[in-house]
């Protein structure tokens, strides 16, 4: 047999010798301690005051109980002892002392188990197991939610990208039949505004043969026959008969209507008019004054707007209004001699 270990001799010294308000040492006992499971004892030594011990001899004899314990174990692997203290009728020890044996080289059968299992054993095996497998899964979870959050993250990102550009793209179609509409608006006020023309065109060709019989069909206009004036005027047969009727047309201008006719012109208009009446207040009968004249009344008619020229007709009385009819009609027929003489390609 071995010697005991000299940590385990003073050990046992110090308390055969020790002696405190709870009493002597009663007794040692010898405890095979298993990992993971209560120990089993082994031998008890008891103690008393009047029979002393020697410590050499005590931890001899509980060196000899550890190695018995040893050798009959088949496992081959280190064991640990445990030695505890009790005092008086204490049933839990005041301290212990624990060591361990290493056996010899054992080598056991092939297939045979070292150890039998315990039942204890066997449930805490089974508990590990289940551990490390719950472990398993949580860890598992943890790594799928993972990656699901970021697909699903990605996913998100995707989708409101999508709806960003599918919003920009339904603005700029909004957008764009927005300005188609109004693009057809004002095609159909063009159309209409075309038609209201055709319509009123339509309505001074009914009235121009009457219109021009009445003021035009064989007479020369008051102005070319008042008395006193044939010396500053040329021969009847060489005036203009559309030079005279706007002549006539201006000398039937009263104050009150040419200050309105004025007012609801443009400021260009109002100038342009102004010098209209100014060109047929002078008596020029040369065919190029009456040429410019002529082109200029044109000039201005182009250049009024529809609401100047209804207007202008709500401004005027009547007959004024009759009689610039046929003036306009006049003209208009002129113009489109004019540009039936052009080449299609100068025709405005």
């Amino acid at each position: 047999m071995a010697a005991p270990s000299p940590a385990l001799i003073k050990w046992l010294t110090r308390f055969l010798s020790d002696l405190t308000e709870d009493g002597p040492v009663t007794r040692f006992e010898l405890l095979h301690k298993i990992e993971g499971e209560s120990a089993d004892r082994l031998e008890v030594w008891q103690h008393s005051q009047e029979k002393s011990r020697e410590p050499e001899e005590l931890a001899q004899e509980v060196q000899d109980a550890a190695e018995r314990d040893m050798g009959s174990r088949t496992t081959g692997q280190p064991q640990r002892y445990v030695v505890c203290v009790y005092r008086a009728d204490s049933a839990q020890h005041e301290s212990q002392h624990a060591f361990q044996l290493r056996p010899p080289l054992h080598f056991a059968k092939r297939g045979e188990d070292s150890e039998p299992p315990t039942e204890k054993g066997i449930v805490a095996h089974f508990m590990r197991h289940d551990e490390n497998v719950h472990r398993l899964f949580v860890s598992s979870g943890e790594a799928l939610i993972g990656r699901l959050a970021t697909e699903v993250e990605r996913e998100r990102s995707a989708r409101v990208k999508a709806e960003e550009l599918n919003w920009s793209m339904f603005e700029k179609y909004q957008g764009l039949l927005d300005r188609e509409q109004q693009r057809r608006v004002e095609e159909a006020k063009e159309l209409m505004k075309a038609r209201r023309v055709d319509e009123l065109m339509g309505v001074v060709t009914a009235l121009l043969p009457i219109l021009a019989t009445r003021f035009l069909g064989g007479q020369q206009p008051a102005l070319a026959l008042q008395p006193g004036v044939t010396n500053a005027l040329p021969a009847p047969e060489t005036i203009d008969p559309k030079d005279a009727a706007v002549r006539h047309f201006f000398s039937r201008l009263s104050e009150t209507e040419i200050s309105s006719v004025l007012g609801c012109l443009a400021s260009s208009n109002q100038i342009a008019l102004a010098e209209l009446h100014r060109a047929f207040a002078e008596a020029n009968p040369t065919a190029a004054d009456v040429m410019a004249r002529h082109l200029a009344v044109r000039k201005f008619l182009k250049g009024l707007t529809e609401r100047e020229l209804t207007a202008i007709f709500a401004s005027l009385s009547d007959s004024n209004r009759s009689l610039l009819i046929a003036l306009y009609a006049e003209y208009r027929k002129l113009e489109e001699e004019e540009q039936s003489r052009k080449p299609e390609i100068l025709r405005s």
